[in-house]
């Protein structure tokens, strides 16, 4: 009887420790499914972290290639442009700036790991200190991580200060921006360049507001009128007026170079006159002349003899000659005057300023 008790009590010992073996085994297997579930979790938000954290690095070699594109376009125009002045510059480059969303990055080509820049903003308010924002995303296997990032490109340009004046021919102004193939297609418009030689017919009256001639002109034929009513007067080559013929410059100054006049022809500028050339048959002594009527200043090459004789080039009365208020010579003419003025010189130079770099993990 007692050996029967025995037997049964070992058994039931047997049967609690199967039992607890089962619990214990369960809770270990729970424990250890869920441990593994959560490295592989961890494992893929460090993908994605790295992910975003490489998009990031990416758009920043993007924007610093982007920086010198734009400033490579800024010099371009400087070099076509020599007069543009610093604003004109750094409105320039923060126009020719161009910063997009750049979708997926070429980073691999596998589906699994993918990264992105969007959300890019631009506040171009402060040229001289443009503040990007964008948001970077890195994706693995569905699971994704963000970071917000900024960053200021900064304006490093040298501005160094000239002043005097240019001898050499005006360029065409960066307002000039009317095109003609002839004087008689642009009759009555505004800031009109004609590339090449040109001219207008006998007894023809031409009528422009602002005009650049890059080349010559031939009004050789009796009668014939050019008339600028408002603006400047250009021609970057020889000028031929014939009898009776005529130039009226009624509202601004006229830059011209060699002139030939016939008898009884006549140039009137309100306002002054820069001759680059030579100016014949405008002897005031002998016969019909060439009579240049000047309002205000006169400016000459250094090689001209009018500053020091100009009396004797000058008949008011008889209407021959070259008259003017004032005879001066090119060199001393006025700096204000924005045809003529050596401007500033701007050393374009942006960066992308590296201590302003900031990153916010989402």
């Amino acid at each position: 009887m007692h050996s029967i008790n025995n037997r049964g009590s070992a058994l039931l010992t047997t049967l609690l420790i199967i039992t607890l073996i089962f619990i214990f085994s369960g809770v270990l297997i729970s424990t250890a499914l869920n441990s593994a579930k959560q490295t592989q979790i961890s494992e893929k938000q460090i993908q994605a972290t790295n992910l975003a954290e490489m998009a990031v690095m990416y758009f920043q070699e993007y924007a610093s290639s982007q920086i010198d594109v734009a400033e490579n376009q800024v010099k371009a125009y400087q070099i076509t442009n020599p007069k543009a002045t610093s604003e004109e510059i750094i409105q320039l480059f923060c126009t020719k700036l161009q910063l997009w969303n750049l979708g997926n990055i070429p980073i691999t080509t596998d589906p699994s790991f993918l990264a992105n820049i969007s959300n890019v903003t631009v506040n171009n308010s402060d040229c001289n200190k443009i503040v990007v924002r964008f948001v970077s995303e890195g994706i693995f296997n569905s699971y994704s991580k963000k970071i917000e990032g900024s960053f200021i490109i900064q304006n490093n340009s040298i501005t160094t200060g000239k002043s005097g004046i240019s001898t050499a021919f005006p360029k065409i102004p960066s307002d000039f921006n009317t095109t003609c193939s002839s004087l008689d297609n642009c009759f009555g418009t505004n800031n009109v360049v004609i590339t090449g030689n040109t001219s207008i017919d006998k007894k023809d009256t031409i009528s422009i507001n602002g005009l650049y001639i890059n080349g010559s002109i031939d009004m050789s034929g009796t009668h014939s009128d050019l008339n600028i009513p408002t603006g400047n007067f250009y021609v970057n080559g020889a000028t031929f007026i014939g009898n009776q013929s005529t130039i009226t410059v009624e509202g601004g100054n006229a830059y011209l170079k060699n002139i030939t006049g016939s008898s009884n022809a006549e140039i009137f500028i309100d306002g002054d006159a820069y001759l680059y050339g030579d100016v014949t048959n405008f002897k005031t002594n002998s016969g019909n002349q060439l009579f240049v009527n000047i309002t205000g200043t006169v400016y000459v090459s250094d090689n001209s003899d009018l500053p020091a004789n100009y009396r004797d080039y000058c008949n008011r009365s008889w209407e021959r000659g070259i008259c003017a208020s004032n005879y001066k010579y090119l060199r001393d003419a006025p700096p204000t005057n924005p045809d003529i003025a050596i401007s500033d010189t701007t050393e374009a130079d942006w960066a992308l300023d590296e201590p302003s770099f900031e990153i916010e993990y989402k």
